[in-house]
């Protein structure tokens, strides 16, 4: 791929390992940085981070922003899209991460001030306004020439694909997704009353459902499957490290052995470099740190009576996502050129 010159607005979580990740690639250049936060509070938490360990590459902090390895990285205060200079910091591609949803409206105003392109890290606040890319589900339909993508939510982008492919496969009936999550920054460290009554409740001692979009916008995504899924979701006491509990309920016959021969031969087929298979007994933590949309979980598929199928796939909800958005502009990079 060519060099691209990316701008992320927002550097919490998401920013932060899309900044990790880039410093492997050499061709993906992080230029500039908007947040609202203190720049030495968020260089701060780029260096030490409680997940991932300590980042030892040589960080120094100047009035311009920062350097990674002697690499420049303009830093700018701008709270809103409206706000941003990006033709003059020569920027391709713009990641909107602050983790609030996002109208085409807002986004176009990437456009405006000089971007060329706009991931979306979140779900659009309108489904039909902004495309919604989920990895290896529908590559070959999908038009990579948008300027604003989204790339919807973990759980989308874990459970589509697979839905997908299962649906062309055996047919599905219905389907329903149970996320199991880790606690996020929105969760409380303890009881505090604030917005809602079970999300003012404390992370590190509950269990805590939570509302989710994931099935609507699996149904926008992919229309094949518009009708057929739901979703929950729960927040348990993990930093990261999460899993899906995926259960079908299929159109013919099945066996948990076809299914699973089927999903790992399909994740190094069309699902390769997306989903995973594995035949390991892991847990939540040996996920940490995977690029993967998904890992499927081969023995804990499990069957009852004739049609009916739950699987289990686990994925890293701030590294696998920040992973597919790279690798999202790895392949428009790689379809447009860019000066």
């Amino acid at each position: 791929m060519q060099k691209v010159n990316i701008g992320l607005m927002g550097f919490g979580r998401i920013g932060r390992n899309l900044l990790r990740i880039s410093l492997n690639n050499p061709n993906i250049q992080i230029k500039t940085i908007a947040d609202t936060a203190d720049k030495d509070n968020l260089v701060y938490l780029l260096r030490y981070d409680s997940i991932y360990g300590k980042l030892n590459n040589k960080i120094e902090i100047n009035k311009e922003g920062f350097t990674v390895d002697e690499n420049q990285i303009d830093f700018f205060s701008w709270a809103e899209p409206s706000e941003t200079k990006w033709s003059a910091q020569r920027t391709d591609f713009v990641i909107q991460g602050t983790g609030k949803p996002q109208s085409r409206t807002d986004c176009l105003k990437h456009v405006a001030t000089g971007a060329s392109k706009v991931i979306l890290a979140s779900t659009p606040t309108t489904f039909d306004e902004i495309p919604i890319y989920v990895p290896g589900a529908h590559d070959s339909s999908f038009d990579f020439s948008s300027d604003i993508i989204s790339l919807g939510s973990n759980t989308s982008i874990a459970a589509g694909p697979v839905l997908k492919i299962l649906d062309q496969e055996f047919g599905i009936i219905n389907a329903f997704i149970s996320t199991i999550h880790g606690y996020t920054n929105s969760n409380r460290l303890s009881d505090v009353v604030g917005e809602g009554f079970r999300k003012n409740r404390a992370a590190g001692e509950n269990i805590v459902p939570r509302l989710t979009q994931s099935a609507k916008v699996i149904e926008h995504a992919i229309p094949t499957l518009k009708g057929k899924i739901a979703s929950s979701s729960m927040n348990v006491p993990v930093p990261d490290g999460s899993t899906l509990d995926l259960t079908i309920h299929f159109n013919r016959d099945v066996s948990v052995e076809n299914i699973n021969s089927f999903l790992e031969s399909a994740t190094q087929k069309q699902l390769n470099g997306h989903i995973d298979f594995t035949k390991d007994p892991i847990v939540s933590s040996d996920v940490v740190g995977s690029h993967y949309s998904g890992i499927i979980d081969s023995l804990a598929t499990i069957g009852a009576g004739r049609n009916k199928i739950k699987l289990l796939i686990w994925f890293d909800n701030g590294w696998g996502y920040s992973s597919q958005i790279l690798n999202l502009i790895k392949k428009i990079s790689d379809m447009e050129k860019y000066e």
